[in-house]
């Protein structure tokens, strides 16, 4: 049996016809295969479900020339594969490194399992940080080590030991305020602090 081809254009370009199902098996291993551009690229049809299967009946991603896997999109957004469990199964790189997704602004977002965000990995293992449309790293905690889930900008601080922490934006004033009303308790509750405190204000003139 001669397997079966998709329509092609002029410039060699499959493209998928107006069918129920939009894949073409291969008639040996049954297996279906995406559409190709004319350059080789793996196509996604314009289907609510955007996933070929493969010979053992698993949905699998469309890949580039170069062998990277990349995501459809529906309404602008990343489609994942997931399985009857629940379990997701993410895109790589030709690499193995792991993409994430995409929201329907462009910003790479964070998927949550037990309400904790999953940070993805690199070739070599290496967890590495969601980016939005501009490049920037999405820090996907707060100053309570508690997930972020909202889109508000974090900035990068140090807590009162000296460690790294991120702090949500509109939280940094009541921070600080706080900070200072603790130093001024223990300076008015401490003689020796609060005359320490006099003396380094003295040199400063």
């Amino acid at each position: 049996m001669s397997p079966e081809n998709y329509p092609r254009r002029r410039d060699g370009s499959e493209y998928y016809s107006n069918r129920k199902k939009p894949f073409i098996k291969d008639p040996l291993s049954g297996a279906e295969r995406y559409a190709r551009d004319k350059d080789g690229n793996q196509l996604y049809p314009n289907s609510e479900k955007p996933f070929a299967r493969n010979k053992h009946n698993e949905e699998y991603y469309a890949r580039d020339v170069q062998g990277n896997e990349w995501y459809p999109l529906q309404h602008g957004k990343s489609v994942i594969i997931q399985d009857t469990n629940g379990r997701f199964y993410l895109a790589k790189r030709s690499d193995g490194r792991e993409r994430y997704p995409r929201d329907a602004k462009g910003n790479e977002y964070y998927l949550q399992k037990d309400g904790k965000p999953l940070l993805l990995r690199k070739a070599n293992g290496e967890y590495y940080l969601a980016r939005n449309r501009k490049g920037y790293k999405l820090i996907p905690w707060n100053l309570l080590a508690a997930f972020a889930n909202d889109n508000e900008p974090f900035l990068f601080t140090k807590d009162v030991l000296g460690n790294n922490v991120y702090v949500r934006q509109s939280e940094l004033p009541q921070k600080l305020s706080a900070l200072c009303n603790c130093v001024c308790n223990i300076l008015f509750d401490c003689p020796k602090a609060l005359s320490a405190l006099g003396c380094c204000l003295l040199k400063g003139f």
